[in-house]
């Protein structure tokens, strides 16, 4: 039995060596650079919260719902000085890459949700931003959000979190997209 098991220790320990054996693909994306912080991956990636989501016009989601997609979600508030400068960034990737295989999700969590949300929007004029409410804040605190606002967070197609990046970014930059095309070109694998 010993040599059974040793065996099959021996061929499973040279099949990876080899490459021959699945393993998860390296979470390795272009850097990526915030004004302050830079984008951090999460090693081992964890799976996206379930949390509820409202639809600005009162219904419910989750994040379940955009399986096969990536999903860029920003969670802010219309009390976050930065996020005013953060969502049109935000509104310019969603028009340029979001479709088929990704989405921009702005997550606010104003305590008043769409009566605090949609006047605001309706100033900055974001139209073609997809914003979802979180008045409780449950998202945020599963994610582990601390230390003020914006955060953002990369969720795979197999909605798995793959890294998060804390404070303000300029996420229309060819940065921000050369971050987001190298996580939906692994969609495709």
């Amino acid at each position: 039995m010993r040599t059974v098991v040793a065996a099959g220790a021996a061929v499973l320990l040279i099949l990876w060596s080899a490459g021959g054996v699945a393993t998860e693909p390296a979470n390795d994306p272009p850097r990526f650079q915030g004004r302050v912080f830079p984008f951090t991956t999460i090693r081992p990636a964890q799976p996206a919260p379930t949390t509820p989501l409202h639809t600005l016009s009162g219904g419910l989601t989750h994040l379940g719902r955009f399986a096969g997609k990536v999903v860029l979600l920003n969670i802010w508030a219309t009390w976050c000085p930065p996020c005013v400068y953060e969502l049109p960034s935000l509104q310019r990737l969603q028009a340029a890459l979001g479709g088929d295989r990704f989405t921009v999700i702005a997550l606010s969590v104003d305590e008043r949700g769409a009566d605090d949300v949609l006047p605001y929007l309706e100033r900055l004029g974001l139209r073609g931003l997809p914003v979802y409410l979180d008045p409780a804040g449950r998202m945020a605190e599963a994610l582990k959000v601390h230390e003020g606002l914006p955060w953002t967070f990369v969720i795979d197609h197999r909605g798995r979190v793959m890294g998060y990046l804390k404070g303000i970014a300029d996420w229309a930059s060819p940065e921000a997209r050369a971050l987001i095309r190298y996580y939906v070109d692994r969609a495709g694998d």
